[in-house]
């Protein structure tokens, strides 16, 4: 019977390097899919946004939304003819 208990061992142990390995490759694999978004999309960050100098994802341009100055005036729709439906 001591076979037995020897065999449950190896097999637990072969079961437990398996798992660990399949986690070292699966944290790899992460590492490696962060690096390439991480440098793929700076790249294609600066080639949408035009910029000459890696800034990261900040502009260099100040935009102000809430500012009056650079709201568009409203424009108002005026009609010189109205023809009325019965």
């Amino acid at each position: 019977m001591r076979i037995w208990r020897v065999a449950g061992v190896v097999l637990l142990a072969g079961m437990a390097l398996f798992l660990l390995s399949l986690l070292i490759k699966l944290l790899l694999v992460a590492a490696a899919a962060f690096l390439v978004v991480r440098v793929v999309g700076g790249l294609l960050a600066s080639q949408f946004t035009h910029s000459t100098e890696r800034v990261g994802w900040h502009s260099p341009t100040i935009i102000s939304i809430d500012n009056p100055a650079y709201r568009s005036p409203m424009s108002r729709v005026t009609y010189d003819r109205v023809i009325p439906i019965h």
